[in-house]
């Protein structure tokens, strides 16, 4: 269930940069407008020219919808935000829980700024995940008029990411990164790949930087591991602390069972010390009662105590009480 959810928070991700992408493909073919070929009649030609401008038409308002979503990404501040936002989404329906599983914008000790996501791990490790939303070269190689011009472009857009991983090995996230990996996620899978497929050699440029690209596909697989280590850690820790736990009760209760014998102990010799004392009461004492009544009747007669025949009940073993628990 968590990982469908998952997997909506991430292709909710993949729609909206892919609608931003889609609107710059739009946008530069209808720069490029449609040629007709020579050689057709008139009824053909006007036939046609009333479906472009029907398309025209059509393309123009799914433009204009499109043009709404990318001036939200027009800034560094809109795109910082979404990535945050698809970040955190991913983070959450991954069934991490932040302040005990994650932290966002966390100061990492020095100079260099704030993760936009730290993972704890069990025994103090940590992920470290920035977002970036690189967008501008990218924009400008899909309104490219030439492939050649893409390709460079494309190249361009790479160089970009190349200089981000270097920007973020500069701000000293490595030193809480576990590993010596920097996350660097990319919430919209074309804005890396197709750069990778300009400038094969991009990975490896990145990784040389200490720093791993991630797109929504990647950062789900990693985030869904993730959580389950995390899980299967804290149901082994919550198993030993419940061990500890038997194990402290065990003793105690030791404890209380040598109390409790020690006082049934006592409350034996307590009832046999009164039972000795009624036996001399009736034996030497009662008979001397008796004559001292028969000369002089009319005297109370005193309380004749009764013999106590319940006995203390020990406790099984004695009192020695031993739990058998697995370490």
């Amino acid at each position: 269930m968590l990982l469908a959810a998952a997997v909506t928070a991430i292709v909710g991700a993949m729609l909206v940069g892919a609608v931003v992408v889609l609107g710059m493909q739009l946008a530069a073919e209808r720069r490029r407008g449609i040629e007709f070929p020579p050689g057709l009649n008139s009824d053909v030609l006007e036939r046609l020219a009333r479906m472009q401008g029907d398309l025209d038409a059509r393309l123009l308002s799914v433009d204009r919808r499109i043009e709404g979503v990318t001036e939200m990404f027009a800034s560094p501040q809109g795109r910082g935000g979404w990535g945050e936002l698809s970040l955190r989404q991913a983070l959450e329906h991954a069934g991490l829980v932040e302040g005990r599983d994650y932290e966002l914008n966390r100061a990492n000790g020095g100079e260099g700024g704030r993760p936009d996501g730290v993972i704890n791990l069990p025994d103090g490790r940590h992920i470290v995940i920035d977002a970036k939303f690189p967008i501008a070269r990218f924009r400008d190689a899909c309104a490219a008029e030439s492939a050649d011009e893409r390709e460079r472009l494309m190249g361009e857009h790479g160089q970009t990411l190349v200089r981000m991983a270097r920007d973020l090995k500069s701000r000293g996230y490595h030193s809480e990164a576990t590993g010596g990996f920097i996350v660097m996620y990319v919430p919209e899978e074309g804005l890396y790949v197709e750069a990778m497929r300009a400038r094969p050699g991009l990975f490896d440029e990145v990784r040389r930087q200490g720093v791993l690209l991630a797109g929504p596909v990647t950062l789900l697989a990693l985030l869904g591991v993730t959580a389950q280590a995390i899980g299967e850690h804290r149901a082994l820790e919550e198993a030993r602390l419940i061990v500890a736990d038997t194990k402290e009760f065990q003793v105690r209760l030791a404890t209380f069972a040598k109390h409790l014998a020690d006082v049934g102990k006592k409350l034996n010799t307590v009832v046999k010390g009164y039972n000795s004392a009624v036996g001399s009461w009736e034996g030497r004492l009662i008979p001397h009662v008796d004559k001292l009544a028969a000369r002089a009747p009319g005297g109370a007669e005193p309380v004749r105590p009764a013999v106590v025949e319940t006995a203390v009940r020990e406790l099984p073993g004695g009192g020695e009480h031993r739990l058998t628990i697995a370490g």
